[in-house]
């Protein structure tokens, strides 16, 4: 069966009789075949509330938002799933526009890269044994089992992404990210000469408070001050020496 929109095509081949079914339900329901579709598959993926995040598990995962309407708002990826959440900088955008607005996610061994993880999903790897090893045939039907649900899960997590629009997603995360590099930023002639406390040196970029700025750093997994370093080009240093006070100044210039 094959259902198409403005911005996506999809296909998928499945039995006549799981046809019917969707059918019926769409019919039921007074919806289309990519609404029942849609909703069967985020039934089948694990996702929680944005209210009830604290119920998020302690793993590696990619993770999106999404509103009771299935209009995704926000894609990303954590070391620590549930850690993430706890002082994540959209929270207080997701209640504001549902408290409704689930997150559904996907666990993953680790997460070093978006890209080569959705790569991994779209190329069936091929092993091939070197040597000859003796296995039991309960060893055997127990690898046939995980194979069998690894590959279930890779089913349901490419068709939900293909489904909601890979392309879009990508685009969506790439556009969402924290700003990263050099920035443009125009500090005053006392800022020059007297240096810049943390938290106004943050508000050029946009950074309204600490959380913020935090969570952003954890996103390349870096110290929140390395980071405003990064941003700003701009060193912290103690305010006079031997004093626990800080502040950002020009390289090379001593405060």
């Amino acid at each position: 069966m094959t259902e198409s929109s403005k911005s996506t095509a999809v296909t998928f081949r499945c039995p006549s009789e799981v046809i019917d079914s969707i059918d019926h339900q769409a019919k039921a329901t007074k919806q289309n075949r990519t609404d029942v579709l849609v909703d069967l598959i985020l039934g089948s993926i694990p996702n929680v509330k944005v209210i009830e995040r604290s119920k998020l598990p302690p793993v590696p995962a990619i993770y999106y938002v999404f509103t009771p309407d299935k209009k995704l708002l926000y894609i990303g990826k954590a070391d620590n799933l549930q850690k993430r959440w706890n002082s994540h900088h959209k929270y207080q955008f997701f209640i504001e526009t549902s408290l409704d607005c689930r997150i559904g996610y996907f666990t993953l061994n680790s997460i070093d890269n978006l890209n080569e993880v959705i790569e991994e999903f779209q190329n069936e790897s091929e092993t091939t044994p070197t040597e000859n090893i003796l296995v039991t045939n309960g060893q055997l039907n127990e690898l046939r089992g995980e194979l069998y649900a690894l590959k279930r899960q890779f089913d349901i997590t490419f068709s939900s992404l293909s489904a909601i629009g890979l392309e879009n997603l990508m685009k969506r995360f790439e556009d969402l990210k924290p700003p990263s590099g050099l920035q443009d930023w125009t500090p005053t002639s006392e800022d020059r000469r007297e240096g810049i406390v943390r938290s106004n040196l943050m508000k050029h970029f946009g950074f309204n408070s600490t959380p913020d700025l935090e969570s952003a750093a954890s996103f390349y997994n870096n110290e929140p001050d390395k980071y405003l370093e990064e941003l700003s080009g701009w060193q912290c240093r103690p305010i006079e020496l031997g004093s626990s006070r800080t502040r950002f100044y020009p390289p090379q210039t001593k405060p």
